[in-house]
């Protein structure tokens, strides 16, 4: 019924519909209908009554909404009157009141920002006047010495300045900071100053003197120094103001005393009311001052210190005593006090020679303890190896004797090259390399020949023919004493590198030090004495003999490396370039001597207007005397030369050798000058033959006493230093050949050699001695006998130039003298 009812009402938005067949069904039933009829009217009349109350609602609603618009619209008017009026009450901009409003809010920023200036500024003010303030009381605190408290002021202060923003950034911060700065640089200042006047030092020639100062205040109770130490530690400058005055006390007391060759302990006071420390110093003592001496001395000398500085030293608390002590000295000054020591007591008593290097390890001990306790003064730990220069030095000893070792030998070979005595020695016998000769050179060294050594000299002379080859002999001759010291310190040094029993690298140092002496000696020699030798020529001939020498045992050295180096091919390599050297250097200038000596026995015979003039005018008297000044000077000079070289300064092939270059070179200029004469006539071809004769005298030099001559006979030698090398030197060139030990043999029972002899050592040594002879045949003989002797070929040391000049000055112009020139010219064809 509800659902029909609400259907023909649609009251209803469902989509569910009535089922057609039930509503159809339903008006079938007339008393259901009139019961819907009466539901119907019922609900019309229910719903006539819901909506009449509504509609009376919303009339009253209406009416108080009504009233309400029109309140409204009053308010509404009268605040549009308001808004003219106030519009009318502005006016315009610029004198109205809009425009006072402006002015008046502007007004008030300006005086707020001014009100927060004058706080500033008046905080400023007073942030200021109590910095400054606190500047004045610490000004007074340091005039009147309290410069602990004036320290821990200038810190409190310091701290305010930075945390003060208000004048952060500005020039009055960077003043005050300035301000400060200058005062902690005072304080520090002050503080080292009065710390040095505690302990006041005094240097003289005589006496080093330390001192407590008796003005300082309250020094017996140890605050003036203690605030001293406070103040510096405030600043955070006490290491730096310890630093400072370490060094100081070091620079001003104890270097000077260890300068001093002998010091020794005047006066010592353990009580400070005498408050002196005393150290007699004499710079020129013949004795010097023990290890334990010095230490000692330097020991005492800090404690002294310490004692001024801290007036209760020693603490009864040790761990105390040890602590405040290693804030007084400065690691760096203990370090270069220890140095100090090392130097005067180690390195400069490190000796050259090895027996006496057990002696000085023994004052080691001392030494070590001496550190330990230099350490316990100060702030470095003993532990730290590296900052510890007496045990460092004491553990590489044998390292500097080595070092000092091989520089000795430099500054010997340094001095015996700069030796100006120019003290000779000779040799007086062959001398004959073997072990007992290596074991007198290095007898001087204090030590005995070492094993390896002895062994390397045994199997050198064992591969030797016969145990005496030529590589081992150097000829009896005259040497410089400097090279022969020079020669034993290398044998030294040689035997110093192989006295322990495997090859190190001190070993090598040594070896290697041993043929730089040679290489600095012949370095230094030539360019020191060059002037000298060019102009005796005695030390000319000795300075060859000494690089014969030196070649010599240099080249046996060579062979004795294998055994004593690790290095064996590099080293003797080296070795025989030293031998080399020697042997080249010493030819290369006794051949220039010996040319330039020839050259100038060459001008005595016609260099001047007035000798060659002699020989085209010979005959005459003044000629003739003139020809007999020139040969005596030419003798005198070629005397001189011969007595500069006789045997024992050189060896006798060497002298005759020579002296037949001198003499030849007197017999070329006496040929080159008769030849050059183009009219000889018959009186002045009997002078020149005379004169010539008289020139082939020069012949006599080659006479030698058979004392002289005795030590070279028989000995025969093949090289003086081994040949396969590139450095021999044959028999001939130092020593006589087999022929002339036969002709010294048979001298025995004579003083001097005959004049026969004396010829054929000329003849043989003279490549013109013959010429010359022949010469002056050919200025007395006829055309024939000069063409005879020439088809004999006796002239055969003339050209056939040579011999047509001759012919031309002797023979006037016919034409026999025509046919034999030519005659001459077809022998040579």
């Amino acid at each position: 019924m509800d659902v029909y009812i609400q259907h023909l009402t649609g009251g209803s938005n469902s989509d569910t519909r009535p089922d057609s067949g039930a509503v159809l069904q339903s008006t079938l039933d007339i008393a259901t209908v009139t019961e819907l009829s009466r539901e119907l009217g019922r609900r019309l009349d229910t719903s006539k009554e819901a909506i009449l109350r509504t509609l009376c609602e919303n009339d009253r609603v209406y009416e108080r909404a009504i009233a309400e618009a029109d309140k409204a619209q009053l308010e509404i008017s009268e605040l549009l009157r308001g808004v003219d009026d106030m519009q009318a009450l502005l006016g315009d901009e610029r004198s109205g009141i809009h425009a006072r409003l402006v002015n008046a809010t502007e007004n008030e920023t300006r005086l707020r920002v001014q009100l927060q200036d004058n706080s500033a500024v008046l905080a400023c003010l007073r942030l200021l006047a109590r910095l400054n303030a606190s500047l004045h009381s610490m000004d007074a605190l340091i005039r009147e010495g309290r410069l602990d408290q004036a320290a821990e002021m200038l810190v409190s202060l310091e701290r305010e300045l930075s945390t003060a923003t208000i004048i952060g950034n500005t020039r009055i911060s960077d003043v005050l900071a300035n301000r400060v700065e200058l005062a902690k640089e005072g304080i520090r200042h002050n503080a080292i100053t009065a710390l040095q006047e505690v302990l006041v030092v005094r240097v003289d020639d005589g006496l080093a003197q330390l001192s407590v100062s008796t003005g300082t205040r309250k020094l017996e109770q140890g605050s003036y120094t203690q605030s001293l130490f406070a103040a510096l530690d405030a600043l955070g400058a006490q290491d730096e103001a310890l630093a400072a005055y370490s060094a100081h006390f070091v620079k001003s007391f104890i270097s000077p005393v260890l300068a001093s060759p002998a010091i020794s302990l005047a006066t010592h006071s353990a009580d400070m009311s005498t408050r002196r420390f005393e150290v007699r110093r004499d710079g020129l003592a013949t004795h010097v001052s023990s290890t334990a001496e010095v230490c000692a001395i330097v020991v005492d000398a800090f404690v002294f210190a310490n004692q001024a500085l801290l007036p209760d030293y020693p603490a009864s608390d040790s761990s105390e005593k040890a602590g405040r002590l290693a804030s007084l000295w400065a690691p760096e000054s203990i370090s270069a006090v220890a140095k100090m020591v090392v130097e005067r007591c180690l390195l400069r008593s490190i000796p050259t020679a090895r027996h006496e290097l057990e002696e000085l390890r023994r004052t080691t001990d001392v030494l070590l303890e001496f550190e330990s306790r230099l350490f316990a003064l100060g702030s470095v730990s003993a532990s730290d190896i590296s900052n510890r220069p007496i045990h460092t030095a004491v553990g590489r000893l044998d390292d500097l004797f080595i070092e000092r070792r091989c520089d000795h030998a430099q500054s010997r070979a340094r001095e015996l090259a700069e030796d100006t005595s120019f003290a000779l020695f000779e040799l007086e016998r062959h001398e004959v390399w073997s072990l007992d000769f290596v074991r007198e050179k290095v007898g001087d060294s204090g030590c005995g020949i070492s094993p390896l050594l002895a062994e390397a000299c045994e199997k050198a002379v064992a591969s030797a023919s016969g145990g005496a080859s030529a590589d081992l002999v150097y000829p009896k001759c005259s040497i410089s004493r400097s090279m022969h010291r020079l020669v034993s310190e290398a044998y030294a040094l040689v035997n110093e590198a192989t006295l322990s029993s495997d090859v190190s690298a001190s070993s090598c140092l040594l070896l290697g030090s041993a043929r730089q002496t040679f290489d600095l000696y012949g370095a230094l020699y030539l360019t020191l004495h060059r002037a000298q030798l060019t102009k005796i020529p005695a030390l000319a001939w000795q300075f060859f003999n000494d690089c014969m020498y030196a070649s010599h045992h240099a080249g046996i050295i060579a062979q004795l490396i294998p055994s004593l180096s690790s290095t064996p091919s590099e080293g003797k390599e080296a070795w025989l370039e030293t031998a080399r050297h020697f042997f080249g250097v010493g030819s290369a200038h006794i051949a220039d001597l010996v040319v330039r000596e020839s050259r100038e026995l060459g001008a005595l015979i016609g260099n001047s207007s007035s000798s060659r003039d002699a020989f085209y005018n010979a005959a005459s008297d003044a000629a003739k005397e003139q020809l007999e000044k020139s040969r005596k000077q030419v003798r005198l000079a070629v005397t001189q030369l011969a007595r500069a070289m006789q045997p024992p300064v050189v060896t006798p092939r060497i002298y005759y050798q020579t002296l037949g270059h001198y003499i030849d070179a007197v017999f070329a200029a006496t040929i080159e000058m008769v030849a050059g004469i183009r009219d000889i006539g018959v009186d002045d071809s009997q002078v020149l033959s005379d004169h010539c004769r008289s020139i082939c005298s020069l012949s006599d030099l080659f006479r030698l006493d058979s004392h002289i001559l005795a030590p070279y006979q028989n000995l025969l030698m093949a090289a003086n230093a081994p040949g396969e090398h590139g450095v021999s030197v044959e028999l001939d060139e130092l020593l006589d050949s087999d022929g002339e030990a036969e002709l010294h043999q048979s001298l025995e029972g004579r003083d001097v050699q005959s004049s026969v002899q004396s010829a054929r050592l000329a003849k043989e040594h003279c490549k013109l001695s013959s010429k010359l002879v022949q010469l002056a045949d050919i200025l007395l003989i006829s055309r024939a006998d000069i063409l005879a002797r020439r088809r004999a070929g006796l002239l055969a040391q003339f050209t056939a130039d040579e011999l047509i000049g001759l012919i031309r000055a002797l023979f006037s112009d016919t034409n026999e003298r025509a046919q034999d020139i030519d005659t001459l010219k077809s022998l040579d064809q």
